[in-house]
């Protein structure tokens, strides 16, 4: 069990790669915080983490929201005394070609896709150096450096992602 005892929050973790990070973290011996908007979903993430074994929390949290992901923050420490991994996960994507892209869509995605990385990561790092360690996990993608036509804003996010990876 490479994570026993450890804390491990996934965002984006109400179904697909965060739904299947946040079963194996668990299986791998953390305590999960399983994190989305959708709270049906969470719970049953979280009941199909404790049916087998595992200890997981949901806490619903919409991570373009800085006051949520403050929250989910606190709700975390306050359960579980402490953060040793964060897996920024949660993205949204518009299929659509980069001309006739809204500002609403463009927004939704560097919301979803980039602040909210930025926020979780901002608002997790103080307990990390607290406790003098921790792991961020970056979810990005291909289309970060091999872009695909009609999802221009999610390759601008997922490449900035890589940036600001490498900067922190």
């Amino acid at each position: 069990m490479r994570l026993k005892d450890k804390v491990a929050i996934v965002t984006g973790s109400t179904s697909g790669i965060g739904e299947a990070a946040a079963v194996l973290f668990a299986r791998e011996g953390a305590k999960v915080v399983v994190v989305g908007r959708r709270q049906k979903e969470g719970e049953r993430v979280v009941k199909q983490i404790r049916d087998n074994g595992g200890e997981a929390i949901f806490v619903g949290t919409d991570v373009s929201k800085e006051n949520q992901v403050k929250r989910m923050v606190k709700e975390t420490v306050k359960t579980y005394g402490k953060i040793d991994v964060l897996f920024n996960n949660a993205g949204a994507m518009v299929t659509k070609k980069f001309h006739e892209t809204t500002n609403e869509e463009w927004d939704l995605v560097m919301n979803v896709d980039l602040k909210g990385v930025f926020w979780c990561s901002k608002y997790i790092v103080p307990y990390m150096k607290k406790q003098s360690g921790g792991s961020i996990i970056m979810c990005s993608s291909a289309n970060a450096i091999v872009a695909e036509p009609d999802i221009g804003a999610y390759c601008a996010a997922k490449g900035t992602i890589n940036a600001l990876t490498r900067s922190m």
